[in-house]
Order: C-alpha cells, then sequence, then structure tokens
C-alpha cells in the first residue's frame, strides 16, 4: 500500500525539515510530494538537500491550487495532506494502513491530532470522535493533517476547490461525507502547529467569511453567518490573546 502525502508550501523554512523527517518516520510505504509556490526563505536549499522527497517550486494561485497540483502529480493507493509547518506523529502511517487493510469497504482513515502551542512545546490532544454526516454539518470537528482517503475516492470526487484558500478541507468533508464510510482511530497520528505567522490565524475574519459562503452551498446557514458576524466583532483579537496566553503557559510548563 502505498501513501501520497502532498506538502503545499510557501516561506515554511523554520518548520520544513522538521514535516519532512516527519513523513520519514511515520511508518509507510510512502512518496511525499512537496509543491512550493516559489519561496524566497531556505526553502529550495532545504529541499536540494534532502532526499526524501520530489518537489517543485513555482508560482502558484495559492494553497489550494498546489495540494491539487500535488495529487495530480501522485500515485499512491491512499491520499493525504500535510502543510508545511504541521507533521506526522511516528508510525502513524503504519495505523493508517493497518486500517485500510482491515477492512476494503473503509475509504477514509482519520485520528486524533495533537495541537502544538506556537515553540513552546505544550502539545495539547485532540479527539476527533466518531464520523457523522450531520456532525459535519455543525462544524469541522476533524483534523485535516490526521485524514487520509483511498485514490477512488480522489478519482471519482475530484480535486479539492480551487476557489476556497481557507476551507477547502471542509468543503471536501461535507462533499464526500455522505457517500464514504468512514473510520476513526483513537490516536494522535499528527501534529497541528499553531502560531502567528499561519495563513490562518492572520486572516481569521476572511477564513470564517469564506466558510459562511462555502456552507450555505450546503444548506447551512444560521451558525456559520453567526461565527463569521462573532469573528468581525471581536473574535480576531480573542483568538490572538488566546494563542498568546497558551503560548505563555506553554513555555512556563516546559521551563517547570
Amino acid at each position: 500500500m502505498l501513501f501520497s502525502i502532498i506538502t503545499p508550501s510557501l516561506n515554511q523554512g523554520p518548520w520544513l525539515e522538521e514535516n519532512l523527517a516527519s513523513v520519514r518516520n511515520a511508518g509507510g510505504n510512502v512518496e511525499h510530494i512537496v509543491i512550493d509556490g516559489g519561496s524566497t526563505d531556505d526553502t529550495v536549499d532545504i529541499l536540494r538537500r534532502q532526499n526524501s522527497a520530489t518537489w517543485i517550486s513555482e508560482p502558484d494561485t495559492g494553497q489550494t491550487d498546489a495540494i491539487n497540483k500535488g495529487l495530480r502529480r501522485s500515485t499512491g493507493d491512499i491520499l493525504g495532506y500535510l502543510c508545511a509547518d504541521d507533521f506526522l506523529e511516528t508510525d502513524a502511517l503504519r495505523l493508517v494502513a493497518d486500517a485500510f487493510l482491515a477492512d476494503s469497504s473503509r475509504q477514509v482513515v482519520f485520528g486524533d491530532a495533537w495541537f502544538l502551542e506556537g515553540e513552546s512545546g505544550w502539545k495539547r490532544r485532540k479527539s476527533a470522535g466518531k464520523f457523522t454526516s450531520d456532525r459535519l454539518r455543525r462544524g469541522n470537528f476533524l483534523l485535516q493533517p490526521a485524514v487520509f482517503w483511498r485514490r477512488s475516492v480522489y478519482e471519482h470526487f475530484g480535486e479539492f476547490d480551487p476557489r476556497l484558500q481557507f476551507c477547502m478541507d471542509h468543503e471536501y468533508w461535507l462533499r464526500i461525507g455522505p457517500y464514504t464510510r468512514w473510520h476513526h482511530l483513537a490516536v494522535p497520528l499528527a501534529t497541528c502547529r499553531l502560531h502567528g505567522g499561519a495563513k490562518t490565524s492572520r486572516a481569521l475574519t476572511t477564513a470564517w467569511q469564506e466558510a459562511a459562503t462555502m456552507q450555505a452551498r450546503y444548506g447551512i446557514f444560521l451558525r456559520p453567518r453567526l461565527e463569521a458576524l462573532w469573528m468581525r466583532c471581536g473574535g480576531q483579537t480573542y483568538y490572538g490573546m488566546k494563542r498568546a496566553l497558551f503560548s505563555q503557559l506553554g513555555r512556563h510548563r516546559r521551563s517547570r
């Protein structure tokens, strides 16, 4: 069973080496494809030094375009994408492969994940819980780097929506959810790094407005609109303060 892991990247040099190492150590037969959007930091130097991933570096129209480019180049039986500032846990792909091999009717396997608070070293576990389409319509509870799907899903449902730059994963899950069989692994498969330089952190108001517009396509109206309104009125400040507080708590925990 071959995994194809796509990593979209743009000026993510500070975290890229950890990302590359995590895929190497994830325990699976894997092709790692890095699609860089023309970075001006040390990303290309890092990619030239390593020999575990194939890569290109050229301008693109954003993260979704990069993911779709990688998917078109992929050859694996199982697909997933891992942003350059996130990383897989040791043996994560081995666990996912075992889950797919245990039941050929499983089309999507997903797990829990850790949230890493900046550079503090504090990792908080986020449990995804059981998948249902109704639950997904109430909010995106899935941890994107811990979701993996069969190539047959990609071949049937196509690529991520290139019009979306923040909630393309949520839209894809809504698109495929009612028609595919999902299996939850109650173990952390990946770590999501939370930091001020992340794309979503820099544009929370825009991200939540995009999410509200996207969900309206699926007949989900009130809750996403209220969330987008909250973000415009004060949510951006709230989440900025929360990140700063949690990062400080993490540094305090590490120093004890």
